[in-house]
Protein backbone atom coordinates (compact mmCIF):
# COMPACT_ATOMS: atom_id res chain seq x y z
CA UNK A 1 0.00 0.00 0.00
CA UNK A 2 1.36 3.84 -0.60
CA UNK A 3 0.95 5.62 2.88
CA UNK A 4 -1.49 8.25 1.20
CA UNK A 5 -4.11 4.89 0.94
CA UNK A 6 -4.39 4.97 5.07
CA UNK A 7 -6.57 6.71 6.50
CA UNK A 8 -6.27 7.54 10.29
CA UNK A 9 -8.62 5.54 11.32
CA UNK A 10 -7.70 2.24 9.76
CA UNK A 11 -3.72 2.52 10.70
CA UNK A 12 -4.02 1.18 14.18
CA UNK A 13 -6.11 -1.80 12.84
CA UNK A 14 -3.69 -2.41 9.67
CA UNK A 15 -0.71 -1.34 11.36
CA UNK A 16 0.33 -5.08 12.70
CA UNK A 17 0.29 -6.54 9.05
CA UNK A 18 1.65 -3.90 7.66
CA UNK A 19 4.88 -3.95 9.11
CA UNK A 20 7.39 -3.24 6.59
CA UNK A 21 8.19 0.17 5.03
CA UNK A 22 9.73 0.51 1.72
CA UNK A 23 11.59 3.99 1.44
CA UNK A 24 11.92 4.57 -2.21
CA UNK A 25 15.32 7.11 -2.65
CA UNK A 26 15.95 8.19 -6.24
CA UNK A 27 18.99 9.60 -5.22
CA UNK A 28 18.97 12.98 -7.90
CA UNK A 29 22.02 15.10 -7.07
CA UNK A 30 20.35 18.39 -8.08
CA UNK A 31 22.33 18.46 -11.35
CA UNK A 32 19.50 16.40 -13.64
CA UNK A 33 17.76 17.94 -16.63
CA UNK A 34 13.86 17.94 -15.87
CA UNK A 35 13.67 14.66 -18.71
CA UNK A 36 16.96 13.60 -16.55
CA UNK A 37 14.61 13.52 -13.67
CA UNK A 38 11.78 12.15 -15.14
CA UNK A 39 13.42 9.15 -16.27
CA UNK A 40 14.81 8.55 -12.99
CA UNK A 41 11.55 8.30 -11.61
CA UNK A 42 10.27 5.87 -13.49
CA UNK A 43 13.07 3.50 -13.52
CA UNK A 44 12.18 4.02 -9.76
CA UNK A 45 8.54 3.51 -10.49
CA UNK A 46 9.94 0.23 -11.88
CA UNK A 47 11.66 -1.11 -9.16
CA UNK A 48 8.49 -0.24 -6.70
CA UNK A 49 6.39 -2.52 -8.76
CA UNK A 50 8.58 -5.04 -8.43
CA UNK A 51 7.75 -4.76 -4.64
CA UNK A 52 4.11 -3.09 -3.84
CA UNK A 53 2.29 -5.34 -6.19
CA UNK A 54 3.42 -9.11 -4.84
CA UNK A 55 3.83 -7.71 -1.13
CA UNK A 56 0.71 -5.16 -0.67
CA UNK A 57 -1.13 -6.52 2.31
CA UNK A 58 2.13 -6.32 4.90
CA UNK A 59 4.38 -3.13 2.81
CA UNK A 60 3.67 0.30 3.33
CA UNK A 61 5.38 2.55 0.69
CA UNK A 62 6.47 6.09 1.90
CA UNK A 63 7.39 8.91 -0.08
CA UNK A 64 10.46 9.01 -1.81
CA UNK A 65 13.55 10.66 -0.76
CA UNK A 66 14.23 12.60 -4.11
CA UNK A 67 17.61 14.19 -3.03
CA UNK A 68 20.64 12.23 -1.34
CA UNK A 69 23.72 14.41 -0.08
CA UNK A 70 26.80 12.73 -1.76
CA UNK A 71 28.72 13.05 1.04
CA UNK A 72 26.72 12.04 4.54
CA UNK A 73 23.86 9.36 2.22
CA UNK A 74 24.16 6.80 4.92
CA UNK A 75 23.89 9.07 7.32
CA UNK A 76 20.99 10.52 5.85
CA UNK A 77 19.38 7.43 4.98
CA UNK A 78 19.91 5.93 8.46
CA UNK A 79 18.65 8.56 10.46
CA UNK A 80 15.37 8.34 8.21
CA UNK A 81 15.63 4.48 8.64
CA UNK A 82 15.68 4.71 12.32
CA UNK A 83 12.47 7.46 12.58
CA UNK A 84 10.57 5.03 10.58
CA UNK A 85 11.25 2.63 13.11
CA UNK A 86 10.51 4.73 15.66
CA UNK A 87 6.93 5.27 14.32
CA UNK A 88 6.01 1.41 14.31
CA UNK A 89 7.63 -0.37 11.62
CA UNK A 90 9.69 -3.33 12.08
CA UNK A 91 11.56 -3.42 8.70
CA UNK A 92 12.56 -0.59 6.40
CA UNK A 93 13.88 -1.63 3.18
CA UNK A 94 15.48 0.83 1.09
CA UNK A 95 14.62 0.80 -2.97
CA UNK A 96 16.55 2.23 -5.44
CA UNK A 97 17.14 1.92 -9.31
CA UNK A 98 20.74 3.19 -9.02
CA UNK A 99 23.75 1.39 -9.23
CA UNK A 100 26.40 1.05 -6.64
CA UNK A 101 28.51 3.74 -9.11
CA UNK A 102 25.17 5.91 -8.67
CA UNK A 103 24.36 6.23 -5.89
CA UNK A 104 27.41 5.07 -3.44
CA UNK A 105 25.99 3.41 -0.25
CA UNK A 106 27.97 2.04 2.48
CA UNK A 107 26.18 -1.07 4.10
CA UNK A 108 28.13 -0.69 6.83
CA UNK A 109 27.06 3.04 7.82
CA UNK A 110 22.96 1.98 7.50
CA UNK A 111 23.08 -1.95 9.93
CA UNK A 112 21.70 -1.86 12.54
CA UNK A 113 19.29 0.78 10.60
CA UNK A 114 18.38 -0.06 7.16
CA UNK A 115 17.32 -4.26 7.14
CA UNK A 116 17.66 -4.46 3.26
CA UNK A 117 19.10 -2.12 0.60
CA UNK A 118 17.71 -3.17 -3.04
CA UNK A 119 18.91 -2.11 -5.69
CA UNK A 120 17.91 -2.59 -9.17
CA UNK A 121 20.02 -1.42 -12.30
CA UNK A 122 18.24 0.25 -15.29
CA UNK A 123 19.84 -2.88 -17.01
CA UNK A 124 17.92 -5.34 -15.17
CA UNK A 125 14.68 -3.51 -15.05
CA UNK A 126 14.65 -3.57 -18.83
CA UNK A 127 15.94 -7.36 -19.83
CA UNK A 128 15.39 -9.10 -17.24
CA UNK A 129 12.53 -7.49 -15.06
CA UNK A 130 11.69 -11.35 -14.23
CA UNK A 131 15.05 -12.25 -12.38
CA UNK A 132 14.68 -8.68 -10.86
CA UNK A 133 11.43 -9.58 -9.60
CA UNK A 134 12.43 -13.35 -8.33
CA UNK A 135 15.22 -11.92 -6.47
CA UNK A 136 12.95 -9.25 -4.58
CA UNK A 137 10.90 -11.72 -3.87
CA UNK A 138 13.81 -14.05 -2.58
CA UNK A 139 15.34 -11.07 -0.87
CA UNK A 140 12.01 -9.70 0.91
CA UNK A 141 10.92 -13.18 1.74
CA UNK A 142 15.04 -13.69 3.60
CA UNK A 143 14.16 -11.13 5.32
CA UNK A 144 11.46 -11.66 6.87
CA UNK A 145 12.39 -15.26 7.87
CA UNK A 146 15.14 -13.94 9.54
CA UNK A 147 17.80 -15.20 7.21
CA UNK A 148 18.88 -11.90 5.39
CA UNK A 149 19.60 -8.10 6.44
CA UNK A 150 22.29 -5.85 5.68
Amino acid sequence: MKFSEIQELQWEELRPYLDTCLLPVTGLRGTEAPWQAASELERLRDALDLLEIPFKGRTVTYPAVHFVPADSAETFLGETCVRLKEAGFRYVVIVTAKSEEELVLNPDGLEGKADLLLRFTPDELLRSASDAKSRAAAEVTALWNGRQSL
